[in-house]
């Protein structure tokens, strides 16, 4: 099985899209990127393809697509329509890292990891996570908030029902206070998100 390395070049506006395919007709193929496919909607399907690399399997794949990646850096590059780089669809493991998981799935002790498996992992790393919107965070707190409250509510008629907590009595009293610190905990939290 063929599996086309392109380059597809949107013949209005100039962008570009670093993609892979296995279609018969890799010139027919749209694409999968996600800013590409927005942006042929708002522009119009009028792009040229360019085939870079016929590869033979996706160990090939992987290497060329993060090679081109890399050299035209289409990440960070203005000219390019790709969030990520290039492999295929995933990472390519090597014997070493096959060997651990047959090891794993066989019960037994994980062999350790060598130099070069760390290396491979340090290079086969996409990036880092975004960080979170002040909405997220914001609703993370909301969220953390309720159910500490819940929890406070819980305990609270426990101890009014007169019945022990992991062997723990709480008296009402205590738990109301316990649950106004928390809430005020949370304000708190709440304050520095935003």
């Amino acid at each position: 099985m063929t599996i086309y390395l392109y380059v597809k070049t949107h013949n209005k506006t100039g962008l570009k899209y670093l993609g892979k395919t296995t279609a018969k007709d890799p010139h027919k193929y749209v694409g999968s990127g996600i800013d590409w496919k927005t942006h042929l909607k708002e522009y119009g399907v009028d792009y040229t393809t360019e085939i870079i690399r016929e590869c033979q399997n996706n160990q090939e794949l992987y290497e060329w697509g993060r090679y081109y990646s890399s050299l035209w850096n289409i990440v960070e590059s203005k000219e390019w329509a790709n969030r990520i780089p290039e492999t295929g669809g995933g990472s390519i493991h090597t014997e070493e890292r096959k060997e651990l998981f047959r090891q794993q799935q066989l019960g037994k002790k994980k062999p350790p990891r060598t130099d070069t498996h760390k290396i491979n992992l340090s290079k086969s790393t996409i990036g880092i996570s975004k960080p979170r919107s002040k909405e997220h965070q914001e609703a993370w707190a909301e969220s953390s908030k309720l159910n500490w409250a819940d929890n406070f509510e819980r305990k609270k008629k426990v101890a009014e029902l007169g019945k022990s907590n992991k062997g723990r009595k709480h008296t009402p009293e205590a738990l109301e206070k316990k649950r106004q610190a928390m809430l005020k905990y949370w304000e708190t939290k709440r304050a520095q998100v935003l």
